[in-house]
């Protein structure tokens, strides 16, 4: 590849996971359309895999933006050994890439895609941009993955300190995560870049809403979950919610959006007693579903790393004009939720918790402006065109321009 490319992009995920599609790619065509020339390189996972004409034909496409897409393959076995050997790999393909195209700057995402930025900006010479995301040693610790202590978990969290350390500038996600980060650097800036929803995409729509609440035989008040069971979310602490939340809301449906196994959920609903319909859906579908609710949910369990952490799902609720119930200590939400006053923020797992919160949503579902409310706070706090794009813009900017 001979064409000069200003910045190699570097993410852990696959081109069309869920995450690249709506915190990725969005990011980078925006830059494109700025004229900056950019590499995209992914890990590509079986789950996501494209067949050879597929991939070829997205390489086209994206090429056509302004955006050189080189995928590689995503390792899994043996645990840990295989991420040593994605990010040795990742790190000369990379370092390669920049040097070819004399990019001024190698731009890692979250913790293993910042490890190899760093190790090939050392290598091809090139500044580094390091969009940390939250901490990962700590995350997996959070939820049971590795031990504190354990060898990966050192090695992680030591990959993750020194890739910072070595940045030009870095990208957090939260204020707790920047005031982390500060305390050991010195005259590097340091970006809050919230996880961002296009409200071009992501918007409330009345025909969907009534069509869908009509064919999926949804009942009362739907309360609308987007996502996985288990890992770093509470599906028991949510649907515990939900159980109380039916001695305020009569009748009330849950409505699942995940493309994973939905039994968890099924099982733990059929217990509660809590009507419940779920349904696998594609990107482009979600914010038709999210219209078809009327309060969007966000329970994760309460750990050192939650604080670091901005989940998409809070910004997609409130872009399509759904107000949210959240457990607290979740990233800047707790503040946003409460000042805003688009939701409920849950302080303790408890009914008499669980039963205040339902009131207040109750309350707040009373309320006429809350649906353009919640939008108006996407918009001023998370939107993608009006809060971070522009701050990606401004950080290129101080590390390169366009088509120099």
């Amino acid at each position: 590849m001979r064409e000069r490319l200003d910045s190699v992009y570097i993410t852990y995920w696959s081109l069309l996971d869920p995450l690249c599609q709506s915190q990725s790619l969005p990011y980078l065509l925006s830059l494109a359309r700025e004229g900056y020339r950019l590499g995209l390189i992914t890990f590509e996972q079986p789950r996501w895999r494209m067949s050879a004409d597929a991939q070829r034909a997205k390489q086209k496409e994206l090429r056509a933006k302004g955006i050189e897409w080189r995928p590689l393959s995503y390792h899994k076995r043996p645990a840990v050994f295989s991420t040593f050997y994605d990010v040795a790999i990742g790190s000369v393909v990379a370092a390669r890439l920049a040097k070819r195209s004399r990019a001024t700057v190698i731009h890692g995402r979250a913790s293993v895609s910042s490890a190899i930025a760093a190790i090939a900006a050392k290598l091809g010479g090139t500044r580094l941009f390091v969009d940390a995301d939250g901490p990962l040693s700590q995350e997996y610790v959070d939820i049971g993955v590795w031990k504190k202590g354990s060898l990966a978990h050192r090695l992680t969290a030591w990959g993750e300190h020194k890739a910072i350390e070595m940045a030009d500038v870095v990208a957090v996600l939260t204020k707790h995560r920047r005031a982390e980060v500060s305390s050991w650097m010195t005259d590097t800036p340091i970006y809050i870049l919230p996880c961002a929803v296009d409200l071009d995409h992501f918007g409330p729509s009345l025909g969907d809403r009534e069509r869908l609440r009509r064919d999926l035989g949804l009942k009362g008040t739907v309360f609308v979950y987007a996502g996985k069971a288990g890992g770093w979310y509470d599906t028991e602490g949510m649907v515990a919610f939900m159980e109380t939340a039916k001695e305020v809301f009569r009748p009330l449906t849950l409505l699942v959006l995940t493309r994973e196994d939905p039994a968890p959920f099924e099982e733990l609903c059929e217990q509660a007693k809590i009507d419940l319909v779920t349904r696998s859906v594609v990107s482009d579908e979600v914010p038709s579903y999210l219209s078809a609710g009327d309060v969007g949910l966000c329970f994760r369990h309460r750990s050192p790393s939650q604080l670091s952490c901005s989940p998409i799902k809070l910004a997609e609720y409130l872009a399509c004009g759904v107000p949210v119930v959240a457990t607290s200590g979740c990233g800047d939400y707790d503040e946003l939720i409460e000042t805003e006053r688009v939701g409920m923020v849950i302080k303790d797992d408890d009914p008499e918790s669980y039963l205040a919160a339902a009131r207040g949503i109750e309350r707040l579902l009373a309320e006429k402006a809350v649906g353009e409310r919640c939008r108006s706070t996407a918009r001023h706090f998370l939107g993608l065109n009006e809060v971070v794009a522009p701050r990606y813009s401004e950080i290129y900017g101080s590390l390169c321009s366009p088509g120099e």
